[in-house]
């Protein structure tokens, strides 16, 4: 009995989702044109290659921005990452000096500024932890910007050979308040059909 359930639990899966194909099956011409239309906007000889551009970002970041040519992300990856780096290693400098505090008020030593040496245990352990969480967010938000970089080089590279549409733009504007006649500027949708 149960060799025939185990039997059945596997072969219905098989029955229920078998196909009958027809022999003279024609696409219809509407999805055939669509799929032209779609190869058309592509240029395959200038496509880039998603997951080189991933692992480029991966070992060091920015050489995926530059494998895909765009250059100008690059001093904003490497901005954002070494202002992390340069948060993590002050963060964790600190968080090693008020440890050091700590460690010597816990052992009764006297400390040499005379601001921490009139706090308290709780107090000194209180800013030994702030600035341990400070370090954490800072370990955090840095390994967001890499991962971002390796993201944003992926979808670069998917995206690079395909033309851009010339009929659906966004424009600045400049737009004149009617009741003040104050000038403000805009973003324009322009859509040509």
């Amino acid at each position: 009995m149960k060799k025939g359930l185990i039997y059945l639990l596997f072969l219905f899966p098989l029955i229920a989702f078998s196909q009958v194909e027809e022999e003279n099956q024609s696409s219809s011409p509407e999805i055939v044109e669509v799929f032209e239309n779609i190869t058309d906007t592509i240029d395959y000889l200038t496509l880039k290659n998603p997951m080189k551009a991933s692992l480029y970002s991966a070992v060091f970041p920015g050489m995926g921005q530059i494998y895909n040519k765009k250059y100008w992300k690059v001093p904003i990856v490497w901005g954002l990452i070494g202002t992390g780096v340069g948060f993590v290693v002050h963060y964790n400098n600190q968080y090693k000096e008020f440890r050091g505090y700590y460690l010597d008020k816990l052992y009764g030593y006297e400390l040499e500024n005379p601001t921490l040496n009139s706090m308290d245990i709780r107090q000194l352990a209180t800013l030994q932890d702030d600035r341990k969480r400070n370090r954490d967010y800072a370990i955090a938000i840095t390994a967001l910007a890499y991962v971002l970089n390796i993201i944003d080089a992926t979808v670069d590279a998917h995206l690079y050979g395909i033309k851009k549409d010339p009929d659906l733009s966004f424009d600045p504007v400049l737009m004149q308040n009617n009741q003040t006649q104050d000038l403000a500027l805009g973003l324009g949708f322009s859509l040509k059909f």
